[in-house]
């Protein structure tokens, strides 16, 4: 046996012995992992656990399949019996529970086995989004007039105050601009209404988010309000939203509440023409230890993009692999950043490297 060859089978089997020792547990996406209370009366202790558990699962899944797929899709995972949804359990965490006699209540946590749920929605074609924890930065502008200049950061705006204490969406987290020292020095309101390109690009980077939207509201007379919605680079949609104006910060909730759902809808078809995009690197990954290979690999393996990471050769400190993503090049690598990863182009192959 030559000498590179015999180098080659060690690394190999200590390779092996890393997978072994580590199960190739990789860590899941977030979206997978649900916490769920549950609070059961039945005619025994045990059976009100047995029943909080089965609604667990299926609020569990329910939860996660409104992350991960449309409404037709949830409604195919809701017609499932409990014996068929088990399938896609991983594991239940019991983060506290009580029981009586008759009665079952526990905070749990259920983990959702990703890499069945993928292929059974890839074989049952149920459609797939590859990513349901966007983050958007919107800038909620008002003004009571037409004529008036726009309100911000004022205390006046009640759009800014509706925005700051809604609720997560189903797929996305909101983020109305922040009133921080940085922003205070890139924001010009005049130019953000103008939607100026330089200045809506500096928050983006500044505040760390996937997108921007400018939500320029204005009362609709005495019958609700008026929101010119633009998204960055895109063109602006007019939502007018019904309503009592004397009905306060109700009026504002309301005109919230249609905006995320128009926005979601929005991400969620990107999402899925992204999901339809499929795209295979030659990447090769230089590494001091095996150890350090596997990590990359755990890293790889969590982000959403990433279809599937198949090695094709193996050295002492270099491994070669195949990569297949979904969605664009430049959502992948936004990705891998964010893990302090990086991708470099070198001729017809990539080099993976750590930040």
């Amino acid at each position: 046996m030559g000498l590179s060859l015999y180098k080659f089978v060690l690394s190999f089997i200590l390779f092996l012995g890393i997978l072994f020792n580590f199960g190739i547990s990789y860590a899941e996406d977030d979206r997978y992992t649900v916490e769920v209370n549950v609070d059961v009366t039945d005619e025994s202790a045990s059976l009100a656990r047995e029943r909080a558990l089965r609604e667990a699962n299926r609020a569990a899944l329910n939860e996660v399949a409104k992350r991960v797929t449309t409404d037709e899709g949830i409604q195919r995972f809701a017609e499932m019996t409990d014996d068929q949804l088990v399938n896609f359990i991983k594991e239940v965490l019991i983060v506290d529970e009580k029981t009586s006699s008759i009665r079952y209540i526990a905070n749990l946590k259920v983990v959702i086995n990703a890499n069945i749920l993928k292929q059974y929605m890839q074989e049952r074609e149920i459609p797939f989004l590859l990513q349901s924890d966007a983050k958007i930065l919107v800038i909620p502008l008002f003004r009571v007039f037409n004529t008036d200049m726009p309100m911000l950061w004022e205390s006046d705006n009640l759009w800014r105050q509706a925005w700051e204490s809604s609720p997560r969406g189903e797929i996305a987290t909101f983020i109305s601009l922040p009133a921080t020292g940085a922003n205070y020095e890139v924001v010009d309101v005049d130019k953000i209404s103008k939607m100026d390109s330089v200045v809506l690009n500096k928050l983006k980077v500044l505040n760390r988010v996937d997108d921007v939207y400018v939500l320029d509201a204005v009362y609709d007379g005495i019958d609700g309000l008026m929101v010119n919605v633009t998204p960055f680079g895109g063109e602006t949609e007019v939502v007018r939203v019904p309503g009592d104006r004397s009905s306060g910060m109700e009026l504002f909730y309301k005109a919230v509440a249609e905006l995320q759902n128009q926005i979601e809808k929005k991400l969620k078809q990107k999402s899925l023409e992204e999901a339809a995009q499929e795209t295979s690197y030659v990447v090769m990954f230089p590494f001091r230890s095996l150890r350090e290979w596997i990590e990359a690999q755990r890293a790889l393996t969590a982000v959403p993009y990433i279809k599937q990471v198949e090695i094709q050769a193996m050295g002492t400190n270099m491994v070669q692999f195949k990569m297949t993503f979904m969605g664009t090049p430049e959502k992948l690598l936004y990705a891998l950043r964010e893990k302090f990863l990086n991708l470099k182009e070198d001729n017809n192959f990539y080099i993976l490297e750590r930040m």
